[in-house]
């Protein structure tokens, strides 16, 4: 019985994600954190995000090694930094039965709990998110300072929450002294603004999808559950739950001695500049991108709730509203496998011998490989006809020259490598 429970655990909640093979963003992670924290300032700005994940990484290795399971928790540890700072902010917002609420709102989002468990800059971007907006809220320009300052070297679309904060203020008409407390820590992100427009202008060969009208209805919705598109028949459901988000969000305006404005708009300010450079121009809408806007939707939703008159129907949604993230964390779970790598490479492994090569046969699949393969040093891509290796894939970063026109010269063995994890061993005589 118990270990039943377990198994159930470990594969169908977000343990899953803690346990599960890595993937290529992943990998790429691993990767670029494995340098000295010069190497990794160098290799970043021929990246798309700012170092400051990778540098953390770098660090937390030291105590993680190569264990998936352990390189992952980094970002929990980040999660869980948020769910104190979104409980200080609720105690200062309304009391401490508020604060619990939202904390555990936060804690079992489906967004934030699905980053939480991967290797990668999300959850710390959350995390400066929160500690950032409790900060702006409590006046404390000081560590609202630092915080920020952390976030925009964490993902470049962090400023937009300078910019939507201080459209918050500009309406709200507060003084140009707050505004300019708003945007000061930009100052100190100027020196990385001319590589975030060499990093946007080299982004124009991408793989990001058009923006259409099924996505900006279900927007809202998406970036709550982190939802992409599988399973497909979700997509009724976020647009649905889009609207009742910004029922919530409407209710939450109410509670104006909170001045909810300031949750509100950096929901909504940031998603018009987003969705509309995306229509107009070309797409650069990514979920993950946008998860500091899951942060102030939380919030929101949570002051909605708050806001309901009747105190039985409050307590009863409040509820529901736990209960329903923490349903759903379980109901995705499945729909959220990656491509096994893990037990592919467990079983290549045992058989590899130290003069042996893994090649992919496609750059899809090299950075799992590498990062699994018992002799890293010998793994590469198998690319007769020479073909560029588009940047988004981001194998030239890390790994500028791994492209192999033929097989090494016998006696060898070659672990051909498919992209869905499936293999095939070519022996050169």
């Amino acid at each position: 019985m118990i270990i039943s429970i377990l198994n159930f655990i470990i594969s169908h909640s977000p343990v899953f994600y803690l346990t599960q093979s890595v993937w290529r963003d992943e990998a790429f992670s691993y990767f670029m954190a494995r340098p000295g924290t010069i190497k990794i300032i160098a290799a970043t700005a021929n990246d798309f995000n700012p170092p400051l994940y990778y540098i953390l990484l770098h660090f937390w290795m030291y105590l993680a090694g190569h264990s998936e399971v352990f390189l992952r928790l980094l970002s929990f540890i980040f999660h869980l930094t948020g769910v104190y700072y979104i409980h200080l902010l609720g105690r200062k917002l309304s009391g401490k039965r508020f604060a619990l609420f939202l904390a555990l709102f936060y804690l079992f989002n489906p967004m934030l709990l699905y980053f939480a468990f991967e290797m990668r800059m999300y959850s710390l971007y959350a995390l400066t998110t929160t500690a950032t907006l409790y900060y702006f809220y409590s006046k404390d320009w000081k560590r609202y300072t630092i915080a920020n300052i952390l976030g925009l070297y964490t993902h470049s679309f962090f400023i937009l929450i300078n910019i939507s904060l201080a459209a918050y203020l500009f309406i709200s008409k507060k003084t140009r002294k707050n505004i300019f407390r708003t945007l000061f820590p930009v100052l100190f992100f100027l020196p990385w603004i001319p590589i975030l427009i060499i990093q946007f202008i080299k982004s124009k060969q991408s793989w990001l999808y058009p923006v259409d009208w099924q996505l900006i209805k279900s927007v809202l919705g998406n970036l709550f559950l982190a939802y992409e598109g599988t399973p497909g028949h979700l997509w009724k459901f976020t647009a649905r739950l889009s609207a009742v988000i910004i029922l919530l969000m409407y209710l939450s305006l109410k509670k104006r001695k909170i001045k909810p404005g300031i949750f509100v708009l950096p929901v909504f300010i940031p998603l018009i500049l987003i969705l509309s450079y995306s229509i107009l121009r070309r797409p650069v809408y990514v979920h993950r991108y946008l998860i500091f806007i899951t942060v102030f939707e939380i919030i929101s939703v949570a002051l909605g709730v708050a806001a309901i008159p009747n105190k039985k129907i409050r307590k009863l949604m409040a509820f529901f509203c736990i209960l329903f993230v923490i349903y759903f964390n379980f109901y995705i779970t499945p729909f959220r496998k990656k491509t096994d790598f893990k037990s592919t490479f467990s079983e290549i492994n045992r058989m590899a011998n130290e003069g042996d090569y893994a090649y992919t046969m496609t750059p899809i699949a090299f950075l799992e490989s590498a990062f699994y393969f018992k002799n890293p040093g010998k793994t590469f891509v198998y690319n007769p006809k020479k073909i560029h290796i588009p940047d988004y894939i981001g194998v030239n970063v890390v790994f500028p020259d791994i492209s192999k026109t033929d097989f090494p010269t016998g006696p060898s063995r070659v672990f051909l490598i498919k992209d869905d994890a499936s293999f095939e061993v070519v022996i050169q005589q």
